[in-house]
């Protein structure tokens, strides 16, 4: 038997069993030659992600001497969170819409951060379970989506490639390259509202809102929209407290748009942008009770010729 038998059988380590043989005078034979080439070796280790122990197992030596193996062909051995990935990651698509709306859904819903150079971490805590699916949707063709349920909320951890590493910054505000740009402004928008915003009917009357303790980015979404033409209105709604046994841990801020013409000509614009299953299915019924409102002769004004009016 090999010392890495004599070990596995006995429940010990290795390097135990070679002690013991020195201590005992036991001389060793001649070192076992592995053939495993290199290719060979990189499709196990590479491509099936084997960890050297299992690849030891196959060929019936040591982590060393695969080790020394993977020195010989000049093999480089994986980063801690290369080595533990079990799931396979795509890059980001690049494609500048989805940009923004990812980033408009990471600053409103998702906690970012950078477990190395190659790999960015997104959590959430919700105890909507259509939220649960959106993110998984969201991101699961880019990497895994880890999901865990405790006490009716649930847990959700994304693990993407590092070239989402442009969710890793929250702050308080809109990117210019996002503002400048009507149409990547209503997918910021579109993610920003997936997280934070509600679109209802009440009192027979639609409206949309969006509220946030993001008092400089819901500002530039009033002017940005005012600019566009759709009317809202910015406003502080509650201090922070407590209030009717809800912590508010800062200034809570509010953005509302309520005037029919404005939100036909918001939701027509957002619509190719909402993700969130349930919040889509509040616009159409929004939109629905709008038009329903209003007089079939009566036409909808539109001051901005970048918008998809009606």
């Amino acid at each position: 038997m090999s010392t890495y038998d004599i070990a596995k059988k006995l429940g010990i380590g290795r390097t135990t069993i070679y002690n013991k043989l020195i201590e005992y005078s036991i001389k060793t034979r001649p070192k076992k030659i592995v053939n495993i080439n290199k290719d060979n070796l990189n499709k196990l280790y590479y491509k099936r992600k084997l960890p050297l122990s299992k690849i030891a197992v196959r060929y019936k030596c040591c982590n060393a001497t695969i080790l020394k193996k993977m020195k010989s062909y000049g093999l480089k051995r994986r980063d801690m969170y290369e080595s533990n990935r079990r799931y396979l990651r795509k890059k980001f698509s690049g494609d500048l819409m989805e940009k923004a709306y990812l980033i408009g859904f990471r600053l409103g819903d998702l906690n970012a951060k950078a477990l190395s150079d190659k790999t960015i971490t997104l959590k959430s805590n919700t105890t909507r379970l259509e939220q649960v699916r959106l993110i998984k949707n969201i991101f699961g063709r880019y990497g895994h989506v880890y999901i865990k349920e405790s006490k009716d909320i649930y847990h959700t951890q994304c693990f993407l490639d590092e070239s989402f590493n442009f969710l890793l910054k929250k702050e308080d505000n809109i990117k210019d390259w996002i503002l400048n740009d009507s149409i990547l402004f209503f997918a910021f928008l579109g993610g920003y509202s997936d997280a934070e915003g509600s679109i209802g009917i009440y009192n027979n009357m639609a409206r949309y809102r969006v509220g946030s303790y993001d008092k400089n980015l819901l500002y530039k979404v009033y002017k940005k929209l005012n600019r566009l033409g759709i009317k809202a209105s910015y406003i502080l709604e509650m201090k922070m407290g407590i209030y009717n046994n809800i912590k508010y841990n800062d200034n809570f801020w509010r953005v509302n748009v309520n005037k029919k013409e404005d939100l036909l000509n918001l939701f027509i614009n957002l619509k190719p942008f909402i993700k969130h299953p349930k919040r889509y299915k509040d616009l159409l019924k929004a939109e629905d009770n709008i038009t329903r409102r209003i007089n079939k002769n009566e036409k909808i004004l539109c001051n901005n010729p970048n918008l998809l009016c009606k």
